[in-house]
C-alpha cells in the first residue's frame, strides 16, 4: 500500500464515537443520487413522503443536513426503484440482485479474511476491474479500495468522489458484522484518499478507530486476530442486501429505540419486496420477525402486507413496463399466473391496462 506518509501523518486523528452525536450529511451531497433519480422518471417529491423526509429538501436543502442514516435508506430505495445498485453513480450498472449474489457465495467461508476475499473478487467480477484486494499483514488483516481508475458516472467534485467511496468503507463494514458481530469492534485503523480533515466530513464520524489523510488508496485494517478467528456462518436468509443496509441504520441510529422512526417496518417490508422477497412468511423471517408479529406492526404503522405488496407490485409493473418489457414479460416477472391475471390486476391499480399504459407513456 502506497501512502502519501507525511500528508497522512500530519492528518491522522480519531473521530469521536458514532454515538455521541448525530452524524449528519450535507443535502448538497445527496443531489447526485436526485439527478440519477429524476433522470430514471423517479418522483423524487414523492419517494422522501414515503422515507418521512421533508420533501422542501428537494428544492431548497442544498446548504441543510439529514443524517447519515436517512442517506443510506435513501440509497437503497433508489437502488431498488432505478434498478441499479450504484444508483447510476458508476458508468458500469449492477442489476439489482447484486449484493445479494455476492453474499451467496460466503457460505463455505471459515473467517472473516476468507469472506473479505471472496466479497473482493466478487465486486471485481461485477464492477470490471482490479478496484479491491484483501491483504494479510502482520497485525492486521486490510481490505483496500483504489478507486483511480473507477469509472464514477454523474459526479465531478472531489469531495462527492470522496464522500461516495467513504460511503462505500461503511457498507462494507456493516456486511462485515451482518456475516459476524466481531467485525463491530475488530476494526484498528481507517486510510482514506480525503486529503485533510474538514469541510463535509460528519459522516467520519461512524468510525471509532483513528483515521489517516491523505492515502494513496482507502484501507480499513481489521484485527489479525479476529478477521482469522473461526467463524460460523449465518443462515442463508440472513444473508441479504435488505440485511445489511437494516444494520448500517441500526448502527448508525446508536439505539434501538430510535431505529422505529428512522426505518418503520412498513419502509422495510417495501424493501424486501422490491427485491424480489413477495411471501409473508419469507419477510418475516428476514427481518427477524414472526409472521404474527409483523402484521401487529405494519397494523401499528397502519399497514398491510396485502396492500403494501401491490403498491411494490404495481411500482416496479409500472417502471418495467416503461423501460419496454413485454405485458408476458412483466406478468412473469411479478410472478402472476399468466398475462390476463397481471392485466386485471394492473388495470385495478392504474385505471387502465398495461398496454393502455404503455402507450401514455
Amino acid at each position: 500500500m502506497r501512502l502519501a506518509k507525511q500528508e497522512a501523518a500530519r492528518h491522522s486523528r480519531p473521530m469521536q464515537e458514532a454515538g455521541e452525536h448525530t452524524i449528519s450529511v450535507r443535502f448538497e451531497r445527496v443531489t447526485p443520487l436526485i439527478d440519477s433519480a429524476r433522470a430514471s422518471g423517479v418522483d423524487v417529491e414523492k419517494l422522501f413522503s414515503a422515507l418521512n423526509l421533508p420533501v422542501r429538501l428537494v428544492e431548497n436543502g442544498r446548504n441543510e443536513f439529514i443524517s447519515l442514516a436517512d442517506y443510506y435508506r435513501l440509497q437503497n430505495r433508489l437502488s431498488i426503484l432505478i434498478g441499479d445498485e450504484t444508483v447510476h453513480l458508476s458508468s458500469r450498472q449492477l442489476l439489482p440482485g447484486s449484493t445479494d449474489f455476492v453474499l451467496a457465495h460466503l457460505s463455505d467461508c471459515k473467517n472473516l479474511f476468507e469472506v473479505m476475499g471472496v466479497v473482493a473478487k466478487s465486486y471485481n467480477l461485477l464492477h470490471g476491474g482490479q478496484f479491491n484486494q484483501v491483504e494479510k499483514r502482520r497485525a492486521s488483516v486490510d481490505y483496500l479500495i483504489d478507486d483511480r481508475d473507477f469509472p464514477y458516472a454523474g459526479m465531478a467534485a472531489p469531495e462527492d468522489i470522496y464522500f461516495q467511496c467513504e460511503c462505500i468503507l461503511i457498507f462494507l463494514h456493516c456486511l462485515l458484522m451482518v456475516i459476524s458481530p466481531s467485525a463491530r469492534d475488530a476494526i484498528t485503523g481507517l486510510y482514506i484518499r480525503r486529503p485533510s480533515p474538514g469541510g463535509d466530513c460528519g459522516h467520519l464520524g461512524y468510525w471509532d478507530a483513528p483515521i489517516r489523510f491523505g492515502a494513496d488508496v482507502y484501507t480499513v485494517s481489521f484485527d489479525r486476530d479476529v478477521a482469522l478467528a473461526p467463524l460460523r456462518m449465518p443462515s442463508a436468509d440472513a444473508l441479504t442486501a435488505n440485511a445489511v443496509y437494516q444494520m448500517i441504520v441500526e448502527t448508525v441510529a446508536g439505539k434501538h429505540a430510535a431505529l422505529g422512526m428512522i426505518n418503520p417496518v412498513a419502509t422495510r417490508v417495501r424493501d424486501a419486496l422490491a427485491r424480489g422477497v413477495v411471501e409473508q412468511p419469507d419477510v418475516a423471517a428476514q427481518m427477524g420477525l414472526s409472521v404474527a408479529t409483523l402484521r401487529r406492526r405494519l397494523s401499528g404503522e397502519g399497514f398491510t402486507f396485502r396492500a403494501l405488496r401491490e403498491e411494490v407490485l404495481n411500482e416496479t409493473a409500472r417502471r418495467l413496463l416503461s423501460e419496454g418489457k413485454s405485458v408476458s414479460d412483466v406478468a412473469e416477472a411479478l410472478g402472476f399466473s399468466d398475462a390476463r391475471a397481471f392485466n386485471r390486476a394492473f388495470k385495478d391499480w392504474n385505471g387502465v391496462t398495461p398496454k393502455a399504459f404503455t402507450s401514455q407513456s
